[in-house]
């Protein structure tokens, strides 16, 4: 005789297993090329776990959650998964801003070598923040973006440039520029108005603000890179079946690589458009770079110092490796 509860029993072992139904906050737009990755991310765990892992994407910071929130809204569980601009998190991991180190790296193929690295550290830091790390990905490199041509350290001096953070409006202090730092939002208004004549940011922007309507040149300095990081809260991740666990890890590990070329194509693409529209586009004098990276470099230091000495023994080990 079947009992009501050996029934409910019987019930349960032959259902299909409940879908995780993840939420996935993301800051930006739906085809910003961070999110297009993020979804084609989402789709290929849904489809490699038949559904047993479903993510949804809100961009546009549609759940309401901001930047440097992130860390600890995928730390304390108030979202299964997040995207984050690991810069913006150094209120709480101050090692996240490595990248970030004004001249620290000088090109893409740098910041790839330092991501691999740094790689084993990063996963430390995240899950002594409750996450584990499932890929990374970058933005293409920062430029400035100005009315008149940048030839040496006498055609910036006193240039109104928008910064986006107190670490880039120190970088371009220290170039005797005048940096006005501004949110994303006030940026087409200052240059409409005159308040700045320059911009600190990376083509993506550029592109969106319609640049060539205020400005003419474009200069890729590289003085900065930032980097996002994909994670899961740990508790999320302990609910998963050991089958689904190697699915996510191997999707993300398969992906990275083409996520990295992602920000290599979104920036020649928004250059072409650029050069289209007419600015002009053109690398600073590797004399010039030397300058303003030998006038950052007390700033570096500076922050190296306070983000301590496993910061310290990391850039080290790298220049030296």
């Amino acid at each position: 005789m079947i009992t009501r509860s050996s029934l409910a029993l019987l019930l349960l072992a032959t259902s299909p297993a409940l879908a995780d139904n993840w939420d996935l906050p993301l800051a930006w737009p739906a085809d910003n090329y961070i999110s297009v990755g993020a979804q084609s991310f989402a789709d290929r765990v849904r489809e490699e776990t038949e559904g047993r892992i479903d993510i949804t994407l809100h961009t546009g910071g549609s759940l309401g959650f901001k930047g440097p929130e992130m860390l600890g809204a995928v730390r304390d569980g108030l979202v299964p998964i997040g995207d984050m601009l690991m810069n913006q998190q150094i209120g709480d991991e101050p090692m996240l801003g490595l990248t970030s180190l004004p001249y620290f790296l000088s090109s893409f193929e740098e910041l790839q070598a330092f991501e691999k690295y740094f790689r084993a550290d990063l996963e430390d830091i995240f899950a002594k923040n409750n996450q584990k790390l499932l890929y990374t990905i970058p933005w293409p490199q920062q430029q400035i973006w100005t009315k008149s041509e940048v030839t040496d350290l006498a055609s910036i001096k006193d240039m109104k440039i928008r910064s986006y953070d107190r670490s880039s409006t120190d970088v371009f202090a220290s170039a005797d520029m005048t940096p006005v730092q501004l949110p994303w939002g006030e940026v087409i208004p200052s240059l409409a108005a005159g308040t700045i004549n320059a911009v600190a940011t990376s083509s993506p922007s550029a592109v969106d603000g319609s640049f060539w309507e205020f400005l003419d040149y474009g200069f890729p300095t590289r003085q900065t890179w930032n980097m996002n990081a994909m994670t899961v809260n740990m508790d999320s991740w302990n609910g998963l079946s050991e089958e689904d666990q190697k699915a996510l890890t191997s999707i993300a590990n398969e992906m990275q690589p083409a996520l990295w070329q992602s920000a290599q194509d979104e920036d020649t693409k928004n250059m072409k458009i650029l050069a289209e529209q007419g600015m002009t586009l053109a690398p600073i004098s590797d004399e010039l770079r030397a300058i303003l990276a030998e006038r950052a470099e007390p700033l570096r230091a500076a922050a190296i110092e306070k983000m301590g000495a496993k910061a310290k023994d990391v850039v080290e080990g790298f220049k030296t490796k």
